[in-house]
């Protein structure tokens, strides 16, 4: 004897096709958003420098600081002015606020002067920590990343909480730089993620800004462009020296390490978040 009418069996089968109908159109309309993105990543606009350095002149200097735009008569004229002189004259530090003369000269800093723009705060703490060294207060260096491999070109924010929420939240204005590690150039790890896949419901233009990491490889670059409020446009190129997935809260993420180096991280499948997507890669110098 059956306990289920014939009515109830035709009820169940119906709810079953239905369950399979909903889940087919959502996860359909997800990968679809992946695919027409509503929200489609912005490209930062291009700052005009009032000060370029493009001759590069001396290979000692440009190694020095990882930059290939010195101009070694430029940096002569700059230190003449600057009462600047000595076989150490790269390297000397007049004014002891943790900049040698070189990266005073790359920075637009006053090499006779710790705190350039007057704010209280030493020009090589501010550089180390992201802070713009001729603007007071609290203003942050514009940076912006690019990875020409992947058609990437977005602002990264500086973010000032380790609360996923609020980070969450940083994603939707470009990369988000986790607090308190590296800056752009400096020694240590610098950690940078952002948004792997798209949501219909998610807000912001970078939702899957960093959808096609996966294809980058070993020597690809990574190119971070710092802009100072005095016009100093700054180039730091990185170059991936591994790849792996792992999980969000594997410590070699946020290792720390004596020399310049980037992590750079996106949740992983795409779709999920159940694990991250790391790239590592060292400042080229």
């Amino acid at each position: 004897m059956s306990f289920i009418s014939e009515n109830m069996k035709f009820q169940l089968k119906k709810a079953a096709l239905l369950c399979i109908l909903f889940s087919a159109v959502f996860f359909g309309s997800f990968y679809l958003m992946n695919f027409f993105d509503p929200n489609p990543a912005l490209k930062t606009k291009a700052i005009k420098p009032v000060q370029n350095i493009n001759v590069a002149d001396n290979i000692e200097l440009q190694k020095r600081a990882g930059n290939d735009n010195i101009n070694l008569a430029a940096f002569d004229d700059w230190a003449k002015v600057n009462n600047l002189s000595g076989d150490n004259i790269y390297d000397a530090d007049p004014d002891k606020d943790g900049l040698p003369n070189y990266l005073e000269y790359i920075h637009g800093t006053d090499p006779n002067n710790a705190d350039s723009d007057g704010d209280g705060f030493f020009d090589g703490t501010e550089i180390t920590n992201g802070y713009d060294p001729d603007s007071k207060g609290d203003a942050m260096t514009v940076v912006s990343v690019k990875i020409d491999k992947l058609g990437v070109d977005a602002p990264m924010v500086w973010s000032k909480t380790d609360i996923e929420a609020n980070m969450l939240k940083d994603l939707e204005s470009g990369l988000s730089h986790f607090m308190k590690t590296a800056a752009p150039g400096q020694n240590g790890n610098m950690i940078v993620s952002g948004h792997s896949s798209n949501y219909a419901w998610a807000k912001g233009g970078y939702n899957h800004i960093l959808e096609k990491l996966n294809d980058l490889q070993t020597g690809d670059l990574v190119t971070f462009q710092t802009v100072q409020k005095n016009g100093r446009i700054i180039d730091y190129q990185y170059k991936i020296t591994s790849k792996f997935v792992t999980t969000a809260n594997d410590q070699k993420i946020f290792e720390n390490t004596p020399n310049p180096t980037l992590t750079l991280t996106t949740c992983w499948p795409l779709g999920t978040n159940l694990k991250r997507l790391i790239i590592k890669a060292e400042l080229v110098k």
